[in-house]
């Protein structure tokens, strides 16, 4: 395979969490036809495995390290989640292509509720939590609407006439544990075999991380990683910048794959979302705060600090931004710019201190009116 070959191979099965054959064609032939070379290639430089199948391809993408972004889904509450598991335990049991109508999955999921939680139809907030959930199956293509919809189950409990059936995809979405997963006390006891079983060798797993993570922070713990990228930082950056589309960039205190254009990826920061905007605006006037960073680069805030900064970040940048900003409170505008800036690594609280990480403060921009237009 030529580099190119390899480029869109990683894009495709990095950015996406299936290749469905009926619904990408073409991806999935090419993938197939090339299948052996991105298998051993996967195999050995990111000891990642290729799941082939004749109605789909994966890779299987399972972190190293655990954030807090890598569970938002989409799903709001604990009900979404605890929801989902029961329609995916009750999907699971049926074979490929099977029909079932909303109110039989209704009927059963009261059956496989948890015991401490109590579910209410009548309650327009779990109504819509399960709307929620079908629709990620629905994304997921996890099952497929053949009739009705699934939206008219948010305004009344009576609307539950809508007909589903199971995918090719259906059984093959949950994660196999090494046992079974009641076999585990708690999740760190699962998670620790589960890491146990992975037999990475410690380049293969900085390359898995640079490609599934937004940055790799250095800290007191994991010096040792930043010396191995600095060792080997000529061999990653030519392997990664002839067959990936990313650029390889180490720094002092953070290493993380960058891209020139924003429209390359899906997720990439910044987007084009005014938040990410308001984000960069907010990383120019902490770069004119001159704040002093830490050994590891890090600079940590108190929250009154970050109210003065929030206030000047209206005072200075407020006329650029859409109504939706605009109108946030202070303690919202901050909320929102603190789970956006966390999800990306950027900012993270730490009890009564807001730590500024290495990757927010390289950020800058400035924004000019010229001839009635705004420049970015």
């Amino acid at each position: 395979m030529s580099p190119d070959e390899f480029r869109r191979a990683f894009k495709l099965l990095f950015e996406n969490f299936w290749i469905i054959r009926k619904q990408q064609p073409e991806d999935y032939a090419f993938l197939r036809r090339n299948q052996l070379a991105i298998q051993k290639e996967l195999r050995q430089r990111f000891g990642m495995n290729l799941i082939v199948r004749p109605q789909y391809i994966q890779l299987l993408k399972r972190p190293q390290v655990l954030e807090e972004w890598m569970g938002a889904i989409g799903f709001q509450t604990t009900l979404d989640y605890t929801l989902f598991c029961c329609a995916m335990a009750y999907v699971e049991d049926l074979e490929e292509g099977t029909p079932f109508m909303l109110n039989e999955l209704v009927r059963d999921l009261g059956l496989l509720i948890p015991e401490e939680l109590s579910i209410d139809w009548q309650n327009y907030n779990h109504r819509k939590s399960l709307v929620r959930v079908l629709k990620k199956m629905l994304e997921l293509s996890l099952v497929e609407t053949i009739q009705g919809d699934t939206d008219g189950f948010s305004h009344s409990e009576a609307n539950q006439e809508v007909l589903f059936q199971t995918t090719q995809q259906t059984r093959a979405f949950l994660a196999r544990a090494p046992q079974s997963y009641t076999q585990y006390e708690d999740f760190d006891t699962f998670w620790l075999e589960w890491q146990s079983n992975q037999n990475l060798e410690e380049n293969q797993l900085l390359y898995q991380r640079l490609m599934l993570e937004p940055a790799i922070q250095r800290t007191v713990e994991n010096e040792e990683v930043f010396n191995r990228l600095r060792n080997y930082y000529h061999w990653m950056e030519e392997y990664i910048e002839n067959n990936t589309e990313f650029r390889f960039e180490l720094y002092r205190d953070y290493a993380a794959l960058t891209l020139e254009y924003r429209e390359s990826f899906k997720e990439v920061f910044p987007s084009r979302r005014v938040i990410d905007d308001v984000l960069i605006q907010l990383a120019t006037l902490i770069r004119k705060a001159e704040l002093e960073p830490s050994s590891y680069g890090v600079l940590t805030i108190s929250h009154v600090k970050w109210s003065h900064l929030l206030l000047d970040l209206q005072d200075s940048y407020q006329e650029y931004w859409s109504k939706e900003y605009n109108e946030m409170s202070l303690s919202q505008l901050g909320d929102v710019l603190l789970e956006r800036a966390s999800d990306w690594g950027l900012l993270e609280v730490q009890g009564q201190q807001i730590a500024i990480l290495p990757s927010m403060s390289r950020l800058i921009a400035e924004m000019e009116k010229l001839n009635e237009t705004v420049d970015r």
